[in-house]
């Protein structure tokens, strides 16, 4: 009967929660927000956690609520709590060495500083019928 329902809730509990991409720079003006930045393993500690480079050449302390069973290296995609110059992670995903060989850091930089703009990124307003004034459409 319902055992469906409370399986797709607890498989996606924050699929209606947009946590904004940041990079190491705009990181402290997000100060106790969730965020997810890209990084690259830079340095592992042992009880600290681990240390990333962003795509704008920060470095960023990832603080982790248990200590690491796995080595660590490559990009990951860390999700948690902005501590100002550092993230207490709440996870990391590694990306693929496929995807990240050619990871354009430019347009990942432009993305988040985009989302920090904007408060409500996903709100476009009410007024439907004028959504898309003033935006031409995109040439190939």
């Amino acid at each position: 009967m319902g055992d469906h329902d409370d399986f797709e809730d607890s498989q996606y509990p924050d699929n209606d929660e947009f946590i904004p991409y940041v990079t190491g720079s705009n990181l402290a003006q997000r100060s106790g927000a969730k965020v997810t930045l890209w990084g690259k393993v830079v340095k592992v500690t042992a009880n600290e956690g681990f240390y990333v480079k962003t795509v704008d050449d920060q470095e960023v302390l990832i603080k982790l609520r248990k200590p690491l069973d796995e080595p660590l290296e490559g990009w990951y995609e860390i999700s948690g709590v902005s501590q100002g110059r550092g993230v207490l992670c709440d996870e990391y995903v590694h990306l693929p060495d496929e995807i990240c060989k050619n990871i354009d850091t430019e347009g990942h930089k432009g993305l988040a500083r985009l989302l920090v703009a904007l408060d409500d990124p996903w709100n476009l307003g009410d007024n439907g019928s004028n959504m898309m004034a003033g935006i031409e459409p995109m040439m190939e």
